[in-house]
């Protein structure tokens, strides 16, 4: 990405949206609130914000409506199908269902399903 003002590489730093200047063009509003969004009183009220149930559904609904979108379902299948995706994917998961915690959610998950079957199998009886 290119700085607007002088056409310097403005790194991107992989998350949220990409600066559009570099920090030499940047206007003294901006860099304040740069640098302000980086206290730690100011994080730890964003975090609180975004832990409210209203906010966290807010979010949830608005991300949902994307993902349903076709185009962003199509660009997600053409990522999925690229080789190095699918190799790297596997390993995340083979290594995540290593996790002792997860070991016990699908222990637990399988005993209420096996419960819940017997109670309808049960009823049905």
């Amino acid at each position: 990405m290119k700085c607007f003002e002088c056409g310097e590489e403005v790194p991107y730093q992989g998350r949220g949206r990409p600066r559009t200047r570099c920090e030499g063009c940047m206007t003294p509003r901006r860099e304040y609130m740069r640098e302000y969004d980086q206290r730690p009183e100011v994080k730890e009220k964003r975090r609180e914000y975004r832990q409210r149930p209203e906010v966290k559904e807010k979010h949830r609904k608005r991300q949902r409506e994307y993902h349903q979108r076709p185009e962003v379902k199509e660009k997600r299948r053409e990522y999925d199908q690229r080789p190095e995706n699918k190799e790297r994917r596997r390993v995340v998961m083979r290594e995540y269902r290593q996790r002792p915690e997860v070991k016990e959610r699908k222990r637990e998950y399988i005993r209420e399903y096996r419960r819940k079957k017997a109670e309808r199998e049960e009823e049905e009886a």
